[in-house]
């Protein structure tokens, strides 16, 4: 397998509040070398909830599964179970609209596919529910760096080296994120 990509590295934590505690307890560089701006952490909830915040590849990414929760279906639902309420009076009308609401956020939610992309599908693999994780796609010294600042915190290494055509495969699914902010010079 041809490697003359980055490498692509999860320090996996039992709990989803642990890679956090560990990156909080971690020297931000190791031998020189900074990690600590190129990193993203993953929480893994019940029901298969990814949630991702920080900078991967270059940009920062912000995703809930939750997200999905207020949707068309919910604005939906809104007007039917306020349409049906408005036979009730004005009460009938509010407790319509806010259960209307609520029953089509639910459906928008049960229904709604999780967050699927090379990145996510990665993600999933890697990341036990109930689990957190420092990720880093980067160069293999950094990647080095962060492995070596989050040792003996108790987490789990998981780490590939990528193709070039992995490599945009990852790019591309987080290409829709604002840019990550350079951090600000020494």
């Amino acid at each position: 397998m041809e490697t003359n990509g980055p490498d692509f590295a999860f320090v996996v934590f039992e709990h989803t509040e642990g890679a956090e505690q560990a990156y909080s307890r971690a020297p931000r560089s190791v031998d020189g070398i900074a990690w600590a701006d190129q990193i993203a952490f993953v929480e893994h909830h019940r029901r298969n909830r990814i949630i991702v915040r920080g900078t991967f590849a270059g940009r920062y990414v912000d995703a809930d599964d939750e997200s999905e929760f207020i949707g068309a279906k919910t604005a939906e639902g809104a007007i039917a179970g306020g349409a049906v309420g408005l036979f009730a009076g004005p009460l009938g009308l509010a407790v319509g609209l806010v259960g209307g609401g609520l029953a089509g956020g639910v459906a928008q939610e049960r229904h709604s596919p999780h967050l699927r992309s090379a990145f996510f599908d990665e993600v999933r693999r890697e990341v036990p529910e109930g689990s957190s994780a420092v990720i880093m796609m980067a160069s293999p010294d950094r990647v080095d760096a962060m492995v070596s600042a989050l040792e003996g915190h108790g987490g789990r290494v998981v780490r590939h080296s990528l193709s070039a055509d992995d490599a945009k495969a990852l790019v591309e699914a987080v290409a829709g994120d604002p840019a990550a902010t350079p951090p600000p010079a020494a």
